[in-house]
């Protein structure tokens, strides 16, 4: 099948994220704004440590953009092998795996250097890294499951690495963006043009585009704002 007569299955799968399963596995544009958000956490929390925020980064690098993203691809093979025929799914599964792993233990680090409490965020995250992708169990994958996974729980653990404490505000916060980042992933949902509209793909990459730039800035401005 030609490359331009695949349909657009996700909204990513364009320009240089298509040319190697394992660059498109990055996910780039959506992990960036897990990193806005979990940035904006950080930062608006009423004490702020470069040191616990780098290190909050690593691990939802490894844990969520690697391991996480990894284990769906290869969970989805059938999905992504028109775009990437030669994908070794074994291969990529166990990069998954030991991504998440090492997710896991930069947590674990974290939480015997901070608080122990910050455990509790370190289990559920690894939990959802590795059983999100793989939709097991059910209620998981769907569109709440997302939104606590995604949103709510590295939002709050952010937030509470920095002040070691949950408050409203921190609750807020979470609540708020989980569910952004539902309306993220519809929007997502909506570009598939094998089952909508050109008009509705057309305004869902758009909105897509529009809502990237507004977490990056935020991000990007708060944590300016916190290194000055």
């Amino acid at each position: 099948m030609a490359d331009t007569a695949l349909p657009l299955v996700e909204p990513d799968l364009v320009g240089i994220w298509r040319k190697n399963v394992w660059w498109f596995g990055f996910r780039w544009p959506f992990s960036f704004v897990l990193f806005s958000w979990v940035t904006v956490a950080s930062t608006l929390a009423p004490e702020f440590h470069l040191d616990r925020y780098l290190l909050t980064m690593l691990a939802g690098f490894f844990g969520l953009v690697i391991g996480a993203h990894y284990i769906d691809i290869a969970g989805s093979s059938d999905k992504y092998l028109p775009y990437f025929p030669k994908m070794n799914k074994s291969a990529i599964r166990a990069v998954g795996f030991l991504a998440v792993l090492l997710g896991v233990a930069i947590g674990v680090y974290m939480s015997l250097v901070y608080s122990t409490w910050f455990l509790v965020f370190v289990v559920m995250g690894g939990f959802f890294a590795l059983f999100y992708p793989i939709e097991k169990p059910k209620w998981l994958h769907s569109y709440p499951g997302f939104g606590v996974a995604w949103g709510f729980m590295p939002v709050l653990a952010s937030y509470y690495v920095q002040a070691l404490r949950i408050d409203l505000v921190g609750i807020g916060l979470a609540v708020f963006l989980g569910i952004t980042v539902v309306e993220m992933h519809h929007m997502a949902v909506l570009t598939n043009e094998k089952e909508y509209s050109n008009d509705v793909t057309k305004n869902s990459r758009l909105l897509l585009k529009i809502h990237r730039a507004a977490a990056y800035a935020i991000g990007l401005i708060l944590l300016i704002s916190r290194l000055i």
